[in-house]
């Protein structure tokens, strides 16, 4: 009678893939590597695929950007859709993020968990992954605050309190509807607030 081989779970990688660390994917990034329509980031070593941008989301993230942007005091500054190095090798390209200004400083690197207050991520068909892989990572990097802008649900989720360890996660979540204020909290402080309808499309 043979060995049985007990199956691999549905969400294990084939024993093929590589896990890289993230100065080997800064390396391949510096070499040109990927190409432009190779949209991956690195979480937890792994290159995940990046959805596609239709227009909802495409114009939620500007909007989310623009009105983010007009509330900031003049020591931070936002990016939209571009990588920021955190700990366990990890390169998120998250949809906004609030970083310390000047924009120029991340000409020769990338913002780190040292420079984040907010990030935020509009999520649609990517909601699932957004909370399932996102949450402990930028939990671990103890970033203090974490949007979620719900296109299926229709509300802004919001993150705080990040709790590291085994299983790194946020402590708090706060869901707001259509009609409620977001607000907007940079380096422990309310700078101001954002109807949730204005982000909404």
């Amino acid at each position: 009678m043979g060995t049985k081989v007990a199956p691999l779970p549905a969400d294990a990688p084939p024993r093929s893939v590589h896990r890289f660390t993230i100065e080997e994917y800064e390396r391949l990034t510096a070499i040109g590597f990927f190409t432009p329509g190779d949209r991956s980031e690195l979480i937890d070593g792994w290159l995940v695929d990046k959805m596609a941008h239709n227009p909802q989301h495409a114009g939620t993230v500007d909007v989310t950007n623009s009105a983010i942007a007009d509330l900031l005091p003049a020591e931070w500054t936002t990016r939209t859709q571009l990588p920021v190095r955190l700990p366990g090798d990890n390169a998120p390209e998250p949809d906004v993020a609030v970083v310390q200004a000047p924009k120029q400083q991340y000409t020769k690197r990338h913002p780190t968990e040292k420079d984040v207050t907010i990030v935020i991520e509009v999520s649609d068909t990517s909601l699932d992954e957004d909370r399932r892989l996102k949450i402990p990572q930028y939990a671990k990097a103890k970033l203090p605050v974490y949007w979620i802008v719900n296109l299926v649900d229709r509300c802004v989720e919001v993150y705080t309190q990040p709790k590291g360890g085994k299983n790194p996660t946020y402590k708090t979540r706060a869901d707001y509807g259509p009609g409620d204020v977001v607000p907007v909290v940079v380096d422990g402080e309310q700078v101001g607030t954002i109807s949730v309808t204005d982000l909404l499309p």
